[in-house]
């Protein structure tokens, strides 16, 4: 029986990795801070362990008195687009990584999962492998980069099974407000039109249900230390995305393609290779993409 200390539980991406354990019988723990608002879990709530991290240096005591074998660090400051490149919030994550490995040593964990991004890799135009050269633009992907040189030196030297995500573009339900599906539907309940770029990027849309199916499949299997892109295999645009959105919550909101500049060193295709996370916990199985975005617009609909 594994038993999983989650960071970032009360957001998009460990909420549902939480639910998804839970419901596969694994434990797990969630280290929040007081005043976090654990809305996203409300519906499995009373099966986490909670921890609060507020507790100054207790929450350490009591994690090691827990005792786990896998940790997902998925907590980051700085996620919104105008945090990223903010070298001060985004510098701020190093000494959270260093408390969490040196925790990680005294409750001899077996294998930690760190989620990073794509966005290590800097300007992408194209499919690319985990050897295409990290070369970042921003200080969010630059301090990724720092925390996966501080990892796999920690792990190497006290034995812990390393494994870096590096994800792809995401989606589904739970999302913050401000990003793209929830803000864009509040858009077509209330406004008339909307202007855009010419929406011809290329993007490899993963639904966060896969996603987490995916950790979990980490988590059991024995995958070898090492970067994994963690990616959809299916690219669309997003001019094709947000066709497909307005066509389900109001055919008569007008699109203005074309209206917006591309931003500088947009990036036109942005698709991981996923051969190597498949070649150690076998064939990636997708939600068919029309299903998958019909129940993340119903979700919001329903909110």
């Amino acid at each position: 029986m594994h038993k999983v200390l989650i960071t970032g539980i009360t957001g998009f991406l460990g909420s549902h990795i939480a639910e998804n354990l839970i419901k596969n019988n694994i434990q797990v723990i969630g280290l929040k801070r007081k005043k976090s608002d654990i809305w996203r879990c409300d519906g499995f709530k009373d099966k986490i362990q909670w921890i609060d991290i507020d507790e100054d240096g207790l929450y350490k005591k009591q994690l090691i008195e827990c005792s786990f074998d896998t940790i997902i660090h998925g907590a980051w400051i700085g996620v919104e687009s105008n945090e990223r490149d903010n070298w001060i919030q985004q510098t701020k994550n190093i000494p959270f990584l260093v408390e969490l490995l040196d925790i990680a040593k005294e409750v001899g964990v077996g294998k930690f999962i760190f989620l990073g991004s794509q966005a290590e890799y800097g300007k992408i135009n194209g499919k690319i492998n985990e050897n295409h050269i990290a070369e970042a633009l921003v200080a969010y992907g630059s301090v990724k980069l720092a925390c996966l040189e501080i990892l796999k030196t920690f792990c190497k030297i006290n034995e812990i099974d390393w494994i870096w995500l590096r994800l792809f573009s995401l989606f589904g339900e739970k999302e913050n407000e401000s990003w793209l599906i929830p803000s864009l539907i509040q858009s077509m309940k209330v406004d008339s039109q909307k202007d855009f770029t010419s929406g011809k990027q290329k993007y490899a849309y993963l639904y966060v249900k896969d996603f987490a199916v995916i950790i979990n499949k980490i988590i059991v299997a024995s995958v070898q230390s090492g970067i994994y892109n963690i990616s959809s295999n299916e690219i669309r645009t997003i001019k094709s995305l947000i066709e497909d959105i307005r066509n389900h919550i109001n055919p008569d909101y007008i699109l203005n393609f074309g209206a917006l500049d591309y931003r500088a060193n947009q990036s036109m295709h942005i698709e991981g290779d996923i051969t190597k996370i498949s070649s150690q916990i076998g064939k990636i199985e997708f939600t068919d993409y029309s299903i998958a975005l019909q129940d993340t617009l119903n979700y919001y609909l329903k909110k």
